[in-house]
C-alpha cells in the first residue's frame, strides 16, 4: 500500500509540474508605464490638448478601466488609417499584445508592482526642438478663444521680415496654447488677399476655413497636430519663401470653459541654397457636393492619371463632419492595384497628413482613384445638423469638402514642369466648380465673383471672366484690386482706354495702392502719355521703397 501511495504522489507531482502556470499579472512598473510613456504621454501631460495626464501611477490607476475601453475600441491612440493599406511614419498604433496587457492589468485591480522599477517619464523640450531658428514668424497680437461655443476655425497672419528669398529645410510650429489648438495648417499667400481680409476683421485674423489665394509652398504640405515632431526635409528638397509673401495659419481651436489667449509662432530653419529637387501637389476631389438630408451613403469619386513617373511622399485626405470612409488606391499600367490609404471610420477631429515609410513608386499611366463616403443621417453622431439638412460644398465646418492632396516627387526632375502644367488645368477646373457652388449659397459675394474671374482668366475664358469682373464691381464699386485686375485683362485684349479708366478708379478709391500706380504707368506709357506715366511710376516707387529699384529698371527698359 505504501508503495502505491508513493507512486500516486509521484504521478500527481509530475502532473502538477506539467500544468502550465498562470502568467503573473502585469504591473504598472514593469509593463504599463513603458506603454503609456511611449504612446500616450506625448499628449497626455500638463499643457497639452489631452484632457488629463498619464505621467504617474496614480494618473493611470484611477483611469485604468477607461484606458482599456478606449484602447480596446480603437478610439485611442488617435490613428485612423487601417493597417495593411499603407505604412506611415510615426504610426500611433497599439499592438494587440499592448491592448491585452492593459486589459489584464485593469482586471487585476491595476497593481503597481516594484516601485523601484518604475521608469522615469519622458522629458519633452518645450522650446525650439531643433535649436534656435534662423527666423521666427508670429501672430502680431494674441487672440482670445471664447470660453464657450463650438469648434472655432480662424486664420492668422504670421508676421516677420523676409528681405530676400530664403529656402526652408525645416520648421517648427508652436501653438502658443497647446490645450486649445486641435490642429494647424499653414499656407503662403503672395496675393495680399489674406492681409486685406485680416484688415477688414475687427479681431486678429479672419474667420472661416478659406485661405483665399494662399497655396502650399513648392508642393510641401505644412501642418501640425499635437505630438507631431518638427517637420524636416533636407537642403535638396527645401521650399522657398519670397519677399512680399504672407504666411497664413488656419487654427482649429477648442473652447475649454474659460477664455484662453493664444499667440502662435513658426520657427524657420534655412537651407544653404535653392533645392535640387522640387515636389508637386496633386489634388483630387470634387466640389459639386450636394448631400440630401438623411442620405447615409453619399459617394464622391475622382481620378487622375499620372503623365510622368513619380515617387509618392505624403498623402492628406480631407472631409468634414459628415465624412464616413476613405479609399484611395493606384492602378498601374500593368493592371496591378496598390492601396495608398484606407480609413473605415473617418473622424474630422483626428485628420492628419501621412508620410510613407517607403515611398510608393508610381509609373506614368498610373490611375489614382479616390472614393469618399459621407453620412448625412441621424446615425452619424458627428452630424452638426439634428435633424439632418441638405449640405453642399463650402468653407465652413458645417459645410462639406472632399479633397485629397498627394505630395509627389517626379523621378526625373525635367518632368516637374509638364506635371505642373497638367495639374494646373485640373486645379483650375476644380476651383471654378467650387466657387460656383459657393455662389449658390451667396450670389452677392463680391470676393467670390472676383476670384472666379481670376480663375477664368487663367483658364483662357476672357468672356466668362468679364461677366464676373462686372458683377464684382456692381456689388463693390470701390474694390481697387478688382479694378486693377480687370484693367490688365482688358489691356491684354487691346482695350487700353477701358483699362486706364479702371486703373484711375482704383487709385481714386485707394490712393496708396502701389500696384495700381505702376500698372497705370505701364498703360499710359503704351498709350503714348509718357510724362503722366512717369509720374505714376515715381509714385509707385515712393509707396513701395523696397521695390523702387526694380520699378526704375523696368522704366529704363521701356525707354530703350
Amino acid at each position: 500500500m505504501k508503495i502505491v501511495l508513493t507512486l500516486l504522489a509521484a504521478v500527481f507531482a509530475l502532473l502538477l509540474s506539467c500544468t502550465p502556470s498562470k502568467p503573473a499579472s502585469p504591473t504598472y512598473a514593469r509593463d504599463i508605464a513603458p506603454i503609456l510613456h511611449r504612446e500616450c504621454v506625448p499628449c497626455h501631460r500638463p499643457g497639452e490638448l489631452a484632457p488629463f495626464p498619464l505621467l504617474t501611477y496614480d494618473d493611470a490607476r484611477k483611469r485604468a478601466r477607461q484606458i482599456v475601453q478606449v484602447t480596446g475600441s480603437g478610439f485611442m491612440p488617435p490613428w485612423k488609417p487601417e493597417p495593411g493599406f499603407g505604412t506611415f511614419v510615426g504610426e500611433r498604433r497599439l499592438s494587440a499584445g499592448d491592448i491585452e496587457t492593459l486589459r489584464r492589468w485593469a482586471e487585476a485591480e491595476a497593481p503597481l508592482g516594484d516601485s523601484t522599477l518604475v521608469p522615469e517619464p519622458p522629458v519633452f523640450t518645450d522650446g525650439w526642438r531643433l535649436g534656435e531658428p534662423d527666423l521666427v514668424l508670429g501672430m502680431p497680437e494674441s487672440y482670445t478663444v471664447p470660453a464657450e461655443g463650438v469648434d472655432l476655425f480662424r486664420n492668422f497672419l504670421l508676421a516677420g521680415v523676409i528681405d530676400e528669398t530664403r529656402y526652408i529645410r525645416a520648421f517648427q510650429f508652436r501653438p502658443g496654447n497647446p490645450k486649445v489648438v486641435h490642429h494647424a495648417v499653414i499656407m503662403i499667400d503672395q496675393s495680399g488677399t489674406a492681409r486685406r481680409r485680416d484688415a477688414l476683421d475687427a479681431e486678429p485674423g479672419f474667420a472661416g476655413m478659406s485661405f483665399g489665394e494662399a497655396r502650399e509652398p513648392d508642393g510641401h504640405f505644412l501642418g501640425w497636430t499635437p505630438g507631431k515632431a518638427p517637420a524636416q526635409s533636407c537642403d535638396e528638397m527645401a521650399w522657398s519663401l519670397r519677399p512680399g509673401s504672407d504666411l497664413v495659419v488656419l487654427l482649429h481651436m477648442l473652447p475649454t470653459g474659460k477664455p484662453e489667449p493664444i499667440q502662435a509662432s513658426l520657427g524657420l530653419y534655412f537651407a544653404a541654397g535653392p533645392p535640387a529637387r522640387v515636389p508637386a501637389s496633386i489634388r483630387l476631389g470634387r466640389k459639386d457636393i450636394d448631400i440630401a438630408a438623411g442620405d447615409d451613403n453619399y459617394v464622391l469619386e475622382d481620378r487622375y492619371v499620372l503623365p510622368v513617373d513619380v515617387e509618392l511622399l505624403r498623402i492628406y485626405p480631407h472631409m468634414h463632419y459628415l465624412g464616413k470612409s476613405v479609399q484611395v488606391y493606384a492602378t498601374k499600367p500593368d493592371g496591378s492595384k496598390q492601396w495608398l490609404i484606407r480609413i473605415d471610420d473617418w473622424d474630422f477631429n483626428w485628420q492628419d497628413d501621412y508620410q510613407y515609410e517607403e515611398s510608393p513608386r508610381l509609373p506614368a499611366g498610373t490611375e489614382i482613384y479616390m472614393r469618399y463616403v459621407f453620412d448625412n443621417s441621424w446615425a452619424n453622431v458627428f452630424n452638426p445638423n439634428i435633424p439632418p439638412k441638405a449640405v453642399t460644398y463650402g468653407l465652413r465646418s458645417a459645410d462639406e469638402m472632399g479633397d485629397l492632396i498627394l505630395q509627389v516627387l517626379p523621378e526625373d526632375p525635367k518632368d516637374l514642369a509638364p506635371l505642373l502644367q497638367d495639374l494646373h488645368h485640373q486645379w483650375l477646373a476644380q476651383e471654378i466648380q467650387g466657387h460656383q457652388m459657393l455662389l449658390r449659397a451667396d450670389p452677392e459675394d463680391f470676393e467670390n465673383h472676383h476670384t472666379i474671374a481670376m480663375y477664368h482668366l487663367q483658364a483662357g475664358s476672357a468672356d466668362s471672366a468679364d461677366v464676373h469682373f462686372e458683377r464684382t464691381l456692381q456689388l463693390h464699386p470701390t474694390y481697387a484690386e478688382a479694378h486693377v485686375n480687370y484693367a490688365a485683362a482688358l489691356a491684354a485684349r487691346g482695350r487700353l482706354a477701358a483699362g486706364i479708366d479702371h486703373l484711375e478708379q482704383a487709385i481714386d478709391s485707394r490712393p496708396g495702392f502701389s500696384k495700381a500706380h505702376f500698372n497705370l504707368g505701364l498703360a499710359l506709357h503704351a498709350a503714348g502719355q509718357r510724362v503722366k506715366a512717369g509720374q505714376h511710376f515715381e509714385e509707385a516707387a515712393r509707396l513701395r521703397p523696397e521695390m523702387a529699384a526694380a520699378i526704375r529698371r523696368t522704366v529704363a527698359g521701356l525707354r530703350r
